[in-house]
């Protein structure tokens, strides 16, 4: 039991110390950026201000202290909880992280599905026959959305299914004004209006989440699909799916083989834009005015607020490296050979 537990710890043990080195690298880096380039000193002291207010802000602030030792201070408030306060709503940046995340999270999550369901099962079926017309078809769709800015789609799709043909609602924020008053219990709007019972607050939900959605779900999926008909089709021409053939054995087991290699692969491939859509939505929540944390980021660097630019760096970091390290985990279940690999 012990010996079959210790490819597994030290397994574990590489993830999780690749987890906390990135952060620390990240909130170093994040850190020296934000206050290399943005000081919202003469911003809290007005346009009015006298040298004595000047001085006393600077040390309220802690900005006469070293670089280094400005940081130090900052990682020990991030150990307890302490995200810092944003200088323009006021609140803590971690209670702002609560109550925008959700919204993000919940965009992220229907635009991941929606790529997912079609890019697995078109790569595969691409992968199985790539000389077929289905798969010209694909590439052809995957090229459009590699080229195809997420944020230019938003745009477009606004204009076509609002501006144009009004089949859905403008492109205000996350549920129309009468189901303002929704009881929030997770944050996610689609999951509270059916705990709510109300449908109509559902449907709602569904209609404002539809085009930035698809606009994020068609220009990053591609990298999917292609990762998906590449395994496919090397998996399908592989040594042992020939012996496999040659032995006689049906086309569901050769098929139930060919995905279980291919699961490693694509399961990391889901974890990547997972973790690149949570920071990616920035420009779509803009224009949808969607009141996550990307629009939180872009508000709070426009004033040069540093501090809730570094709390959405750190959490999406963290959320992206969770996510990676789930998929890690999952694929070393599946195959064993990713325990000593990784």
């Amino acid at each position: 039991m012990l010996r079959s537990l210790l490819p597994w710890t030290a397994f574990l043990a590489r993830r999780i110390g690749v987890l906390i080195v990135s952060l620390v690298i990240v909130s170093v880096i994040t850190f020296a950026v934000t206050n290399a380039i943005g000081n919202p000193l003469y911003l809290l002291v007005g346009p009015r201000y006298t040298e004595e207010m000047l001085e006393t802000t600077i040390r309220e602030l802690g900005l006469d202290l070293p670089l280094w030792q400005r940081y130090l201070d900052y990682v020990w408030s991030l150990l307890h909880g302490d995200l810092g306060v944003s200088r323009i709503t006021y609140n803590s940046v971690l209670d702002d992280l609560r109550t925008r995340f959700p919204a993000t999270l919940e965009l992220s999550t229907y635009a991941l599905l929606l790529g997912v369901l079609w890019a697995v099962p078109a790569g595969i079926a691409a992968g199985i026959r790539p000389r077929g017309w289905f798969a010209r078809f694909a590439d052809l769709v995957a090229r459009a959305g590699v080229s195809m800015p997420s944020f230019w789609l938003g745009l477009l799709l606004i204009y076509l299914f609002f501006a144009t043909l009004g089949w859905l609602p403008a492109p205000l924020g996350r549920i129309d004004r009468a189901h303002a008053g929704l009881p929030v219990v997770t944050g996610w709007y689609t999951i509270d209006a059916l705990l709510a019972g109300n449908l109509a607050a559902f449907g709602s939900a569904l209609a404002h989440l539809a085009l930035p959605a698809v606009a994020l779900a068609f220009t990053t999926s591609p990298s999917t699909l292609q990762i998906t008909r590449g395994r496919t089709e090397e998996i399908m021409l592989s040594e042992y799916i020939r012996s496999a053939r040659a032995f006689g054995l049906s086309q569901a087991t050769i098929y139930r083989y060919a995905l279980k290699n291919m699961f490693g692969p694509v399961t990391t491939m889901i974890a990547m834009t997972y973790g690149y859509l949570l920071s990616g939505t920035v420009l779509v929540e803009v224009v949808f005015t969607w009141p996550g944390i990307g629009l939180y980021a872009v508000d709070a660097m426009k004033n040069s607020d540093y501090e809730p630019v570094m709390g959405v760096v750190l959490v999406c970091t963290a959320f992206y490296l969770v996510v990676y390290l789930a998929a890690d985990v999952l694929s070393a279940i599946v195959d064993p050979r990713a325990r000593v690999v990784a």
